[in-house]
């Protein structure tokens, strides 16, 4: 089903670029499409017509977020591919795009199909363990992981998705083997995990507001430094001294191709609208943190992370498909 949302951008000036004409002209006098490979109402739909919302001011044309779900990202994402790279279909979505590459087989190269805008937003996720759990930090629980191989289970949200990617890339760091209980949603995980027939999973902040488990406890986070609303909980990282740091991010892409300028006309204008108050306000609803990159930034950590995932989904027996 398409969902299609149209926030009418108010006026501005663009400004004078030593480009081609097309990119000097752009965007003309027709709406620019944002696809967001994901069903409306979850958190790539709402940032993305927030990101709309805030930018009426700074473009001179419509947008319209466009709703293009299924087979993870891959329908969506196949539609922003085939696309016309000329800055009128563009994509957001989250850091899910690399781990579709990992453990489907989608018709595109996920490392160059797609020209990086910008990272807009990122959270860190968080391990939270049922109550009684003997393991009160990460290195507690590696050592109690080893004394128990293969017994120590954790929920995540289906198979290969990035709560299971992301623990067994710490099982596979730490020499630990740890049992994977597949849901379908990270809330029914959650729920189990407060009822104690989980042990841990890697969950966000805003999946665990106004839920019991975010009652449970929290013994890290996998960012790289403290979160600041919560600073007395250690980051795994810190704990163990492993290099490891995962977020989950949201960011713009438009198709291989697209022209510098428009490229970056869009990062810059991208990177206003996440500092603004109002922007920085509503992401903290989310449990995130608004955040830019140049593109080179975002297309090397774009492909770190599809070689990553890759690789440990490889490890645990999964194929793109």
């Amino acid at each position: 089903m398409l969902a299609t949302c149209v926030f009418g951008l108010a006026s501005s000036v663009l400004g004078s670029y030593p480009t081609t004409a097309k990119a000097a002209s752009w965007p003309e006098e027709k709406p620019v499409h944002i696809i967001v490979p994901f069903a409306p109402g979850g958190s790539n739909d709402i940032i993305a017509r927030k990101l709309a919302d805030a930018l009426r001011e700074r473009l001179g044309q419509a947008v319209v977020v466009e709703n293009k779900p299924g087979a993870g990202t891959v329908v969506g994402a196949s539609y922003v591919a085939k696309s016309p790279p000329n800055g009128y279909t563009l994509m957001f979505v989250s850091g899910s795009l690399a781990t579709a590459a990992a453990v489907q087989n989608p018709p595109y190269d996920t490392k160059t199909a797609f020209e990086p805008i910008t990272i807009v937003a990122e959270s860190p996720f968080v391990l939270i363990t049922r109550e009684g759990f003997p393991a009160k930090n990460v290195p507690e629980l590696i050592e109690y992981a080893k004394a128990h191989p293969g017994k120590v289970n954790y929920g995540t949200a289906g198979l290969g998705d990035h709560a299971q990617l992301m623990t067994e890339w710490l099982a596979k760091l730490t020499g630990t083997k740890m049992q994977n209980i597949a849901y379908k949603g990270i809330s029914p995980a959650q729920l189990d995990l407060y009822a104690g027939r989980l042990d841990f999973i890697f969950t966000t902040i805003a999946s665990l507001k106004g839920t019991p488990a975010d009652t449970l406890p929290k013994i890290a986070f996998t960012s790289l430094n403290r979160d600041p609303d919560f600073p007395d909980i250690p980051t795994v990282k810190e704990q163990t001294g492993l290099d490891y740091e995962v977020s989950v991010w949201w960011g713009l892409f438009g198709p291989a191709g697209l022209d510098p300028k428009i490229r970056d006309r869009l990062n810059a204008e991208v990177k206003e609208v996440v500092n603004t108050p109002d922007l920085k306000k509503f992401l903290a609803t989310l449990g995130a943190r608004p955040t830019s990159t140049t593109p080179e930034q975002m297309k090397k950590m774009l492909t770190e992370e599809v070689d990553r995932w890759t690789d440990v989904a490889s490890s645990i027996g999964i194929r793109p498909q």
